[in-house]
C-alpha cells in the first residue's frame, strides 16, 4: 500500500531532496534551451577557482626579445672567434680574447639570473639560453686554446665533454629547462665518441668500420633515450638524440651510395682507356663497392629497431616528435639503401612497402572502430 501523501495548505509537500551535499544535480531536468540561469543566492561566494578561466602561460615579453637577440649576437662572436683564432695555425690572442669575453659574459648573465630572487619565465629565459650557449662556447674555447698541446688528442675530448656535461647538469638543477638537456646530450656524445674510439676502434677489419659506426650510433641513441626517459624532459631528450640517429644513418648510407657511384664511374672510365702504358684499371670494389650489402642490412635492422622504439614512445608519451622520427627513419634510409644495394627492381620494394604500410593503417582503423564500439557498449550498459 502506498504511503499517504503528506499535505500542506495549498498542495502536497515537495519531494525530498536527493542525498548528497547538493553538488549532484543529475536527478533534476536541465533548464529549457535559452533559459537564463538564476542568480546565485544572496551571500553566495564567487565561483570556485577551478571554475574560473585559468590564465595562459606566462610569456617572457620584452625580456624574451632581448635575450634572443643578445644571445644570438654573443653566439656569433664566439663562433667567429673559434673559426678565426687558429686560421693561420698559431693562436691569435686578439680573436681568442673576444671569444673568451663573450663566453664569460653569457655564463655570468646566466649565473646572476639564477641567483636573483625574482621568479618567472623571464628569469628562466635569462638562465637557460645564455647558460646553454655559454656552455657550448666554453667547449669551443677549450678546444681552440688547448688543441695544439702535446698529446691533446688523447685527453682533450674527454675534458671538453666532461666540462659540458657538468655545466649542463648545474644549469638543469638551476632551472628545469630543456636547453640544458640538449647541451648535456652534446657533452655525452663527445665523451661517448672518444671512449668508443679508444676502446673499440680496433674491432674487426677496415671493412667492418661502417658496421662499427652504425652500431655505435644505435647504442648511443637507445641509451640516451632510455636514460632520458627518467627525466621530466624525456620527450625532448628522446627526440633530440633521435634526430642524431636519423641524420647519422642517412649520412652513412649516403656515403656508401657515393662510394658506389665513384667506383662504378672510375671502373667504366678505366675500361675505356686503351693506352697500354696507363695505370691498370682499378679493381671493382676499390671504394668498397660490392662489399656494402652486410653494412646496408645492418643499418636497416638498427633503423628498424629505432623506428619501433620511437613508435612505442609516441604511443606512451604522446609527443608528436617521436611519431615524426618513426616516419622519417624508414623514409630516409630505405630509398638510400636501394641505391647502395643496386636494386634492379625498385618497383617491388615500393609495392612491398606500400602494401605493408597500408595494411598497418587498415588494422589501425579497424582497431579504433572496435575500441569505439566497446566504449559505446559500456556506456549503454551503465546508463
Amino acid at each position: 500500500m502506498d504511503e499517504p501523501t503528506r499535505q500542506r495548505p495549498g498542495g502536497p509537500l515537495p519531494p525530498p531532496s536527493p542525498p548528497g551535499d547538493g553538488a549532484d544535480t543529475a536527478s533534476f531536468p536541465p533548464p529549457p534551451p535559452g533559459a537564463v540561469p538564476a542568480a546565485p543566492p544572496h551571500g553566495a561566494g564567487p565561483p570556485a577557482a577551478s571554475e574560473a578561466a585559468s590564465p595562459g602561460p606566462e610569456k617572457p615579453g620584452l625580456v624574451g626579445i632581448l635575450v634572443a637577440v643578445g644571445v644570438g649576437l654573443l653566439a656569433a662572436a664566439v663562433v667567429l672567434s673559434a673559426v678565426r683564432s687558429r686560421a693561420d695555425g698559431e693562436l691569435d690572442w686578439s680573436n681568442y680574447d673576444v671569444g673568451l669575453a663573450a663566453t664569460a659574459g653569457l655564463l655570468v648573465v646566466a649565473l646572476l639570473a639564477s641567483l636573483a630572487r625574482f621568479r618567472g619565465r623571464g628569469r628562466d629565459e635569462l638562465v637557460a639560453w645564455p647558460g646553454a650557449i655559454g656552455i657550448v662556447g666554453t667547449g669551443l674555447m677549450i678546444d681552440v686554446g688547448l688543441s695544439e698541446q702535446s698529446g691533446a688528442d688523447d685527453w682533450l675530448g674527454y675534458l671538453i665533454g666532461g666540462v659540458v656535461v657538468v655545466l649542463s647538469v648545474i644549469g638543469y638543477l638551476a632551472v628545469r629547462r630543456g636547453t640544458f638537456v640538449v647541451t648535456a646530450i652534446l657533452g655525452l656524445g663527445i665523451l661517448y665518441a672518444n671512449a668508443f674510439d679508444d676502446l673499440f676502434s680496433d674491432i674487426g677489419s677496415e671493412d667492418d668500420s661502417v658496421v662499427v659506426v652504425a652500431v655505435a650510433i644505435g647504442v648511443f641513441v637507445l641509451a640516451v633515450t632510455i636514460v632520458g626517459w627518467l627525466l621530466p624532459t624525456r620527450a625532448l631528450s628522446g627526440v633530440v638524440v633521435g634526430v642524431v640517429g636519423v641524420v647519422g644513418y642517412g649520412a652513412i648510407l649516403a656515403f656508401l651510395a657515393v662510394s658506389q657511384l665513384l667506383d662504378t664511374f672510375l671502373g667504366d672510365f678505366s675500361a675505356m682507356d686503351g693506352d697500354p702504358t696507363s695505370d691498370p684499371a682499378p679493381a671493382p670494389g676499390m671504394f668498397g663497392a660490392g662489399d656494402f650489402d652486410d653494412d646496408v642490412w645492418t643499418v636497416l635492422v638498427l633503423a628498424g629497431v629505432l623506428t619501433l622504439v620511437w613508435a612505442v614512445a609516441a604511443a606512451i608519451n604522446g609527443n608528436p616528435g617521436f611519431t615524426l622520427l618513426a616516419i622519417l627513419m624508414p623514409a630516409v634510409t630505405v630509398p638510400l639503401a636501394t641505391f647502395v644495394l643496386a636494386v634492379d627492381h625498385p618497383t617491388w620494394w615500393g609495392a612491398a612497402l606500400a602494401g605493408a604500410g597500408g595494411a598497418l593503417l587498415l588494422v589501425g582503423v579497424a582497431l579504433q572502430l572496435l575500441l569505439r564500439r566497446r566504449a559505446e557498449r559500456r556506456a549503454f550498459a551503465t546508463a
